[in-house]
């Protein structure tokens, strides 16, 4: 998966990482919504459904008592006289009559005395379905003497059903006792709320219920829109990903192709100029030892031969560069002992430290040194570290070390040069840059030996890492590889 990430453009880590910042908002947004919002909604909801069922409750009570009002002013009419003497004009049945039909809801009214029935205002009921009120009736002749009693019967059934203006509110009474058509009404997962009543409905329960589905759809509209945006968003991500893509597309053949005709020129050219080098070079060494060529003439020639062969490596720099970058770089493995090939290489160099008067410390290990690798590739790194040290310290010393552990193997280059400032150190692996300008007293540099130097490292299993406290504090360059 890491290799996969550094091998994207710069292009597609930005948008895939847009693309997940806005996946982790909105994410982020409904997981909000989900839990605390609609946490608080329902609480919410509840305290206005309690606020609600406080309202029916009050309005159920006031109703009975204004019922029971109703009944104590006709206890206290002088018709209610008729009761002693019980009237035959049948006044009080039919006055009765008229209040309950004014009274509605199919209240009954009833007259007694002493127990006995004298008046009504239906024939046909029973007190079993019916919730009571008594007054007592009071002669208005003598205020203390009682001729009987006023009775206010109401319909259980206009308790059992508690209509509401909302079809997703539900509001029913429940009896303390088990009373026949009292049951609680069915409906979908709800917020409910229950108070216990008191005075003409002591011990009885109102219960108001909402449908949860119905409270959060407030919630839930929030939730379609962000997931319309959250949609919209990947979506328009997605195709302006898609379009970048193609023209990104078109860009990479386009440079593909451009780069094909550099790898090309590079490797016809460089095979074009290897050939008349080799034969500048051929002649110049040959007129070198000619007898008929004068001391000054032979230094000119030494010129003209660095000067070529200085060419010549840049020429074979860059046809191994092209190689690279086209993949067509050939591996040849063979077992090999590193300990012995890397004594060779120091013993190639050995006469450049001489020359320049540097002190050389070695200390190789022996044991255990022998891995697959490509010999002439392994070689052309290790000569390269060795070089660098060699070019960029002009006193003090060179050290050079071989150590393995566990399968890893190391060259450690330890140098008293000119150091690296630490600004340029990122940059070392880069093609054709160069850490030390002229003043430095460095020649032929060209910015291509560690970059090539890196590319073919990782090409044997290994890496390059160049370490520096700073200029004039030397560089210790580490080679670490593995067998194939």
């Amino acid at each position: 998966m890491t290799n996969l990430w550094e091998k994207l453009s710069p292009t597609y880590k930005i948008f895939i990482a847009m693309l997940a910042f806005i996946i982790f908002i909105q994410l982020s947004t409904l997981v909000y919504i989900w839990t605390f919002e609609t946490r608080v909604l329902i609480e919410k909801e509840r305290k206005n459904l309690a606020y609600e069922l406080q309202i029916n409750s009050s309005f159920l009570l006031s109703h009975l008592e204004h019922l029971e009002n109703e009944l104590e002013f006709l206890s206290i009419l002088e018709m209610m006289d008729d009761l002693v003497v019980n009237d035959l004009d049948k006044r009080i049945s039919i006055f009765l009559s008229k209040k309950a039909g004014d009274l509605d809801e199919e209240i009954v009214l009833l007259a007694k005395k002493k127990g006995v029935l004298v008046a009504s205002s239906q024939t046909h009921y029973d007190e079993k379905n019916y919730f009571k009120f008594t007054k007592k009736v009071y002669a208005s002749f003598d205020t203390q003497k009682q001729i009987g009693t006023l009775e206010l019967l109401y319909p259980f059934k206009n308790l059992k059903h508690l209509n509401m203006n909302n079809p997703s509110q539900y509001l029913w009474l429940t009896p303390p006792h088990t009373e026949k058509g009292f049951v609680a009404p069915k409906f979908k997962e709800s917020i409910v709320v229950s108070k216990v009543l008191h005075r003409f409905l002591n011990g009885w329960k109102l219960s108001l219920a909402y449908e949860k589905e119905e409270a959060l759809r407030s919630i839930k509209e929030i939730e379609k829109v962000l997931l319309v945006a959250f949609l919209f968003s990947i979506f328009s991500l997605l195709f302006v990903v898609w379009r970048l893509s193609k023209k990104q597309m078109n860009i990479l053949q386009h440079t593909e192709e451009i780069l094909e005709l550099k790898r090309t020129f590079l490797s016809t050219m460089s095979h074009e100029l290897r050939t008349p080098l080799g034969s500048i070079l051929n002649l110049t060494q040959h007129l070198m030892v000619s007898p008929k060529i004068g001391d000054d003439d032979v230094e000119m020639l030494q010129r003209i031969e660095h000067s070529s062969e200085h060419l010549l490596s840049m020429i074979n720099n860059l046809l191994q560069l092209s190689k690279l970058e086209s993949n067509s770089m050939s591996i040849e493995k063979e077992r090999v002992d590193v300990a012995l090939i890397v004594e060779e290489m120091v013993e190639i160099v050995e006469p450049l430290i001489d020359e320049k008067e540097l002190l050389l410390e070695k200390s190789i290990q022996k044991e255990n040194m022998s891995i697959e690798t490509d010999v002439n590739l392994f070689k052309q790194v290790v000569i390269n570290l060795l070089s660098n040290a060699i070019k960029y310290t002009h006193e003090g010393s060179i050290k050079i070390m071989l150590t393995e552990t566990n399968g890893v193997f190391k060259i450690e280059v330890i140098d008293t040069g000119i150091g690296i400032a630490s600004s340029k150190q990122e940059e070392l692996f880069t093609e054709f840059y160069q850490a030390h300008n002229k003043s430095s007293g460095v020649k032929h540099s060209t910015g291509l030996g560690l970059a090539l130097s890196q590319k073919v490292a990782h090409l044997i299993n290994g890496e390059i890492k160049i370490f520096s406290e700073g200029e004039g504090r030397g560089v210790r360059a580490v080679f670490e590889f593995r067998s194939l």
